[in-house]
C-alpha cells in the first residue's frame, strides 16, 4: 500500500477544509458527498470543472483539423474560467471555512484535526485551494489518526474519486511545483 501511496508527487500547501465521517453505503449510493451545504456557486463551479475535462478530448480533435477554431474555443473556456473565479472569490461560502496546512497528492492527502478519526473510516472532504479557489468534494479513507501536538494528524486515501477531480489536483500540484521552481531561480 506504501508503494501505491508515494507513486504520485505530493506537495504541502493551503486549503479551506471541512470533513465528515460517513458510511461505506452512504459513498455507494452518492457519487458526491452530500453532507456539506454548498451554495449554488461551489456546484457552478465543479460542473464546470467537469465539463471542461470532459471536452478536452474534443478540442484535441478540433486543433488537429482547425488549429485556428480551437484557439477560439480556448479563449472562450478561459472567459467561463475567469466569471466563475470571479464569482468564487465573492461568494462567502469560501470566507467561512478554516484553511490550513496540508499535504495532498493525486492518491490522498494528509491534515490535521481537533477531532480524532479511526483508522478504516469513510470520509466525506470538502476542499477549496485557496490560490483558485477550487473547490471539490471527496470521499477518502483513513489510513492513520495519530496524536500531533494539540491536534490529530490524519492520512487519507481518496476513494472513487472523479477523474475531472484528479485532474484538478494534478493541476494544482503542478502549478505549486512550478511557483518554487521560479521562486527558487528568483532566489
Amino acid at each position: 500500500m506504501d508503494q501505491e501511496r508515494r507513486q504520485y508527487f505530493r506537495i504541502n500547501g493551503r486549503v479551506a477544509l471541512d470533513f465528515e465521517v460517513v458510511s461505506p453505503s452512504e459513498i455507494r449510493r452518492n457519487q458526491l458527498p452530500s453532507q456539506f451545504t454548498v451554495s449554488p456557486f461551489f456546484m457552478l463551479l465543479i460542473q464546470l470543472q467537469e465539463l471542461s475535462h470532459d471536452n478536452q478530448y474534443q478540442l484535441r480533435k478540433i486543433a488537429q483539423k482547425d488549429p485556428t477554431v480551437a484557439a477560439y474555443l480556448e479563449n472562450l473556456n478561459a472567459k467561463i474560467d475567469a466569471v466563475a473565479q470571479a464569482v468564487a472569490k465573492s461568494d462567502v461560502e469560501f470566507k467561512q471555512l478554516s484553511s490550513q496546512e496540508i499535504n495532498i497528492s493525486e492518491g490522498g492527502m494528509s491534515f490535521s484535526s481537533n477531532r480524532p478519526v479511526n483508522t478504516g473510516d469513510c470520509l466525506a472532504l470538502k476542499l477549496v485551494f485557496e490560490e483558485t479557489f477550487t473547490g471539490l468534494l471527496l470521499y477518502g479513507k483513513v489510513l492513520y489518526c495519530g496524536e500531533d501536538e494539540e491536534n490529530y494528524k490524519i492520512g487519507i486515501e481518496f476513494m472513487d474519486m472523479p477523474e475531472s477531480s484528479r485532474v484538478i489536483v494534478a493541476r494544482h500540484i503542478l502549478s505549486s511545483q512550478a511557483r518554487e521552481l521560479q521562486d527558487a531561480k528568483k532566489q
